[in-house]
């Protein structure tokens, strides 16, 4: 925790990163934060959505990758050495304990086979560096146990890559139920539908470094059916298997998770890996909530949100710009509102998508 004044200098003088880059803003940065008046970000490990970090960080003033650590000390770097994201002096490291150990980050990305985030997130909190990590943030309920201990312990900030709730449609339809337009939801439904490809990485291949799909890929549906509605979840029940991907027998190629609200009210979710190749986008992604005065269905490949309520006939929603998610976490860093994905959140959605892979598991309904 020794370098603790100098990130709380940064997150104090970084005020509207989020909002607006203006000069101004680089200046303030350039003035207060460390080393080259640059704010540090390390990233370890390439496995997930690591483009939501380094495509903000190549276009913000004064912040620049600083550091990487491999997620295997034979994986190739070079990749990285020319992403624009990257400093001049970019330092690899084949362990990311070692990169914790010398470097002085202020934030860290973390993208690791998923078995491996909670480890090193623990790691990272106990130097003090704030963490974005890859879901799941941990694949058992001990290992987010411990992280959440940690975090809470080292008082940094931690927020999880689940970047669906920056997307119009999902946030068009938030702003609809708040406004009430369709009374208070009772029945919600949710689908992420992607391509397999080709092959996917080697520990999709054991559930114990896979963690699951329904943490993986259902996390963000059972995440923008609870975002957008405001409910909460008391009871689940799951299913998953595989049936078409004889290779990966640790994965699962569908599942379905449905949910008891605290309204008494229901909510389901479907998630597979068998749309086709030739389907025009690699996810299919929609939401459809049904509430006692109307129903709002989004479809998230097509950018649109449909509306239709027992007052007015159906209309299409209009939608607001997206929030750049890593530029939003910078942004209450630096005191600036706060970010879209509370530390809470990380921590109970990933409780919520633990337990609900587990009742798949048993066959049992789980509390929540």
């Amino acid at each position: 925790m020794g370098k603790k004044t100098t990130r709380r200098t940064f997150c104090r003088t970084a005020a509207g990163i989020g909002l607006s880059l203006t000069a101004a803003h680089a200046t303030a940065l350039a003035q207060t934060t460390g080393k080259a008046g640059k704010v540090r970000v390390g990233l370890i490990g390439t496995d997930g959505h690591t483009g939501v970090l380094l495509g903000t960080v190549a276009r913000l003033p004064n912040v620049e990758l600083t550091a990487f650590a491999k997620s295997l000390p034979d994986d190739d770097a070079s990749g990285m050495k020319r992403n624009k994201a990257a400093g001049p002096d970019m330092r690899v490291y084949d362990q990311f304990e070692e990169m914790l150990e010398k470097e002085e980050l202020d934030v860290v990305g973390v993208c690791l086979p998923y078995y491996r985030n909670a480890e090193a997130s623990i790691a990272a909190a106990r130097k003090g560096i704030h963490i974005v990590s890859e879901k799941p943030i941990a694949t058992t309920l001990a290992d987010l146990d411990a992280l959440k201990n940690v975090v809470t312990q080292a008082k940094v900030r931690l927020t999880s890559l689940m970047n669906m709730r920056c997307f119009p449609p999902y946030r068009a339809a938030r702003r609809a139920v708040q406004q009430g337009l369709i009374g208070e939801p009772i029945l919600l439904t949710s689908q992420k539908s992607y391509r397999f490809g080709k092959e996917r990485p080697w520990f999709y291949k054991k559930m114990e470094t896979y963690g699951g799909t329904i943490p993986w890929a259902g996390i963000h549906s059972i995440d923008y059916m609870r975002w957008t509605t405001g409910r909460e979840y008391v009871q689940a029940s799951a299913w998953h298997g595989n049936n078409d991907h004889p290779d990966y027998p640790g994965f699962q190629d569908q599942a379905g998770v449905l949910f008891k609200l605290d309204n008494g009210g229901t909510a389901m979710t479907n998630l597979d890996y068998l749309r086709p190749e030739p389907a025009p986008t690699h996810g299919d992604d929609r939401l459809r909530i049904a509430g006692s005065e109307g129903v709002l269905e989004v479809l998230g490949a097509e950018n649109r949100v449909n509306l239709i309520t027992a007052a007015d006939g159906p209309r299409e929603l209009e939608l607001g710009e997206p929030v750049d998610f890593f530029a939003d976490f910078l942004a209450e860093l630096a005191g600036e509102g706060e970010h879209l994905i509370s530390q809470e959140d990380a921590f109970r959605l990933t409780e919520i998508c633990l337990k609900a892979r587990d009742a798949a598991e048993t066959g049992n309904w789980v509390s929540l």
